[in-house]
């Protein structure tokens, strides 16, 4: 990535941060000493200006309308006004307009996901969100939603990722999260959703819900109390039960492995790494692996994590990490 694609990254960043927070004064100060800091902040910033509109500012009691077509569609044109502005500074047709949109793409992590979600959390990074009514929402890096709160009803859509949720009781108004085909209704609790690998994850810390998924081969109807869980995937169904405590235990940065596969360790891990992590043999991915990890240092934990099976890290670039074994 070079200084201008690096530039234009930052300028997408700080465009939702400001929307985000319009009011924080704090943040609008280190906004102006980046701004300041080079030309090309400058003339990122002043590119992505043009699109502001595509990241809507959420206002300050989070309570959000649906995002509606007339918006999606104002979204997309702006967007498709920015790269044909863009394209007209490359030097060649349809090919460098593709290239360019393939540049884009990868340059900005889920741009795709950030444009139709209302809130996300990027690479690293935990949001914490608080509701109008008075529930909590805790997204992991790499994370987004939608969010439909009305008088009549509280609706949240699990677009991407893992969150936490610490629900306040209302008997008039239902709080429903939906996560892909499954679907999780409040009866008074803290839980965690997960998606991941084509599968959704329930776990409940506190509380009841009521999880249904009406679209798997075998229906799954089930109110689940604290400490358990379910894992729904297009043919199949799994339950368990482990310790509250260690539910939406990543909000404190800490990855903890009971004989999981070292496959989904490393997909819970990735949303916290900067870098690619690339697995070359994929042997590695089914074996188990039982410990405690930081999820604040990747780098750390991706090596105690494959060390105990004969993997090893191999850094290509400053931007991957490549798991070898001997």
């Amino acid at each position: 990535m070079d200084e201008n694609q690096e530039a234009e990254a930052q300028a997408i960043d700080w465009s939702l941060l400001l929307n985000e927070e319009p009011d924080d004064q704090a943040l609008r100060r280190e906004f102006e000493k980046w701004l300041s800091e080079k030309p090309a902040h400058a003339m990122a910033w002043k590119q992505v200006s043009a699109i502001s509109d595509i990241i809507r500012s959420a206002p300050p009691d989070r309570q959000i309308d649906p995002v509606r077509p007339m918006v999606f569609q104002a979204r997309i044109q702006a967007l498709v006004f920015f790269l044909q502005k863009r394209w007209r500074l490359l030097s060649g047709g349809g090919v460098a307009a593709a290239a360019f949109c393939a540049a884009l793409l990868l340059m900005v992590p889920d741009l795709i996901t950030r444009l139709l979600a209302d809130q996300y959390a990027p690479t690293g990074t935990i949001r914490t969100l608080h509701l109008a009514d008075g529930s909590d929402v805790v997204l992991a890096p790499r994370s987004a939603i939608s969010i439909r709160i009305s008088a009549q009803e509280r609706h949240i859509n699990l677009m991407q990722g893992e969150a936490f949720f610490t629900v306040h009781h209302d008997n008039s108004r239902p709080f429903v999260v939906q996560a892909g085909k499954v679907r999780a209704q409040d009866i008074g609790t803290a839980f965690d959703i997960q998606i991941a690998h084509h599968e959704t994850t329930v776990q409940v810390r506190d509380g009841v819900v009521h999880v249904s998924a009406p679209t798997t081969p075998q229906t799954y109807e089930h109110d689940l109390h604290g400490g358990e869980w379910v894992r729904v995937s297009d043919t199949d169904i799994g339950t368990g039960t482990l310790s509250p405590e260690a539910i939406g235990a990543w909000q404190e940065g800490v990855l903890i492995a009971r004989n999981d596969r070292v496959g989904d360790m490393i997909t819970a891990l990735r949303p916290w790494s900067g870098k690619r992590i690339v697995v070359m043999n994929h042997t590695l991915l089914g074996k188990r692996v039982t410990g405690v990890y930081d999820l604040r240092k990747p780098d750390a934990a991706l090596r105690l994590l494959v060390s105990p099976i004969q993997g090893k890290i191999v850094p290509v670039t400053p931007w991957a990490n490549l798991v070898v074994s001997p």
